[in-house]
């Protein structure tokens, strides 16, 4: 009779742990958050589903340097988790445009070719050819299920044509009825930022920084001229979006990426406690709830 009680509390223990857990799962996955990879990879868990943004998936070094800059191989740093976890734990891709530190050669052979993909109108052909199957471009506005992804004309530099090497860059909105994600891809800030911004008032502004720029004379653009954001622009973002939270990614990978976190870190430290309170600066790995 006691180890029938036994065995009766037992399996009641187990039930009701289990229970628990998949309660804990079902409210994590309900959660609105982003997790930072690495570069301007992230994963955006929104209305319980995953969407993987701008993902390079190489190994540490695997990647030849961006040019006109110095010999460092690219990523610069490995992968806070592995590629499996990274693709299996997304329901689609968003690429905000094809360069290769925003979807790169690994992400182009281990993605699998059905994945639900959106991008710009520009990089559609480019991404069917590399044999996906499932790409929605985006001229202006789409939705996936009950959320909302709107589009936006962007500057990866000033006076970009569309010229290769940049090709087209965009901006991005991700929104539910509570939240609105505002995606910078490589922008700089000029009246088309500025006015995306205004137009969507975000929650959580997305930032890609780093002060990327060429070091080296090349027939694209000159030396020093920055192809993202500044940390001067970051600020007089916060300043223009005073309710919005900035989230700088885009940092610390690339070779001709200058600015580092720990820079970035520094040189929010000074500002007045109404900006640095709205910085959030993750490390790789890290999860920011929404």
């Amino acid at each position: 009779m006691k180890k029938r009680s036994l065995l009766c509390l037992f399996i009641f223990i187990i039930y009701f742990s289990c229970q628990n857990t998949k309660q804990i799962l079902n409210s994590n996955k309900s959660q609105t958050s982003i997790r930072f990879i690495r570069q301007a990879t992230f994963i955006l868990t929104i209305n319980s589903k995953r969407l993987l943004v701008d993902p390079v998936l190489s190994k540490k070094g695997e990647l030849e340097p961006i040019p006109f800059s110095n010999n460092n191989r690219n990523p610069q740093n490995e992968l806070p988790i592995s590629t499996d976890e990274i693709i299996n734990s997304s329901d689609a891709i968003l690429i905000t445009h094809y360069h290769p530190d925003h979807f790169d050669i690994a992400s182009e052979k281990l993605i699998p070719k059905d994945k639900k993909i959106f991008c710009q109108p520009y990089d559609l052909k480019m991404i069917l050819s590399k044999g996906f199957t499932n790409v929605k471009s985006i001229d202006k506005e789409t939705f996936w299920g009950d959320i909302k992804i709107n589009r936006f004309e962007v500057h990866h530099h000033e006076g970009a044509t569309g010229t290769p090497p940049f090709g087209e860059s965009s901006s991005f909105s991700i929104s539910n009825k509570n939240k609105s994600i505002f995606i910078t891809g490589d922008a700089i800030l000029d009246s088309y930022l500025k006015n995306a911004l205004l137009n969507i008032s975000p929650d959580f502004i997305v930032a890609n920084t780093g002060e990327c720029s060429f070091s080296q004379v090349n027939p694209v653009l000159s030396p020093g001229i920055t192809m993202t954001l500044t940390k001067e622009e970051l600020i007089t973002i916060a300043k223009e979006h005073q309710n919005a939270v900035i989230i700088p990614m885009h940092m610390d990978a690339i070779n001709h990426c200058s600015l580092s976190k720990e820079s970035l870190k520094e040189h929010v430290k000074f500002q007045v406690k109404s900006i640095k309170s709205r910085f959030q600066i993750p490390f790789e790995g890290e999860t920011i709830k929404l």
